[in-house]
């Protein structure tokens, strides 16, 4: 690769990953080997990619034989911190646990432009109606999604964020084609009241509408305390 951040990044990836890779020099050496991860190279056996996990999902398609897959189906259990579950073909190839709503929509893009499959599909777990409208209101405008109901899915579950998750992707569900508006129930304004007394170790219990903007996305919760520390 010619960016060498990204050939660091992309060999972390593949270490992280279990799987032995060469470093190698050029075009020529190239055609000794079944799969080249490049940012210059476009060759039949070459993957045209320049960002460390786009260049990991692309390779992750040729390990299953293909080019890319036919079908990826993201399954998502919303939540503060959401699962997901990406299914390619029947086959899981990844889990990951979001630290934030917030975080869903980029991370989506990242893996629809990583695999690039021909179809793509986003199915999310009909609990927490309040992140799962957040949710489904930054993706439906672009993409195929469907709400699953998730009331079998959580039964013998450890891992409830991102075993649920596989459960989601793997469940169909119906289909949304609009925004949905979000409500926010009084018992979860409390429970964001609650977290921000913790937060801030006791000295600050942030407004009804200052948990409201937060539940809505509008701010963090660590924002909102900082707010409500400088209207003291």
């Amino acid at each position: 690769m010619k960016d060498l951040k990204l050939e660091y990044l992309v060999e972390k990836e593949l270490k992280d990953m279990h799987r032995r890779f060469e470093a190698i020099g050029g075009e020529q050496e190239a055609r000794n080997y079944d799969v080249i991860l490049s940012d210059y190279l476009n060759g039949k056996n070459c993957i045209l990619c320049y960002e460390a996990k786009e260049c990991i999902r692309k390779l992750k398609s040729y390990l299953y034989g293909k080019k890319r897959f036919e079908k990826l189906v993201v399954g998502i259990d919303p939540g503060p911190k959401p699962g997901i579950a990406v299914i390619g073909d029947g086959v899981v190839v990844e889990e990951i646990q979001l630290s934030s709503v917030s975080k869903v929509r980029e991370l989506i893009d990242e893996i629809y432009l990583g695999y690039s499959p021909k179809l793509f599909m986003i199915r999310i777990g009909d609990g927490d109606i309040t992140n799962r409208n957040r949710i489904i209101n930054s993706l439906v405008e672009d993409y195929i999604v469907e709400i699953v109901n998730e009331k079998n899915t959580s039964e013998a579950i450890t891992n409830k964020d991102v075993e649920s998750a596989k459960v989601i992707a793997f469940t169909r569900g119906k289909r949304v084609r609009e925004k949905l508006n979000i409500v926010v129930k009084e018992g979860y304004l409390k429970d964001i009241q609650r977290k921000s007394r913790i937060e801030s170790d006791g000295k600050i219990t942030i407004s009804r509408a200052l948990a409201k903007k937060v539940a809505l996305g509008e701010l963090s919760l660590k924002e909102a305390i900082d707010k409500a520390r400088n209207e003291k």
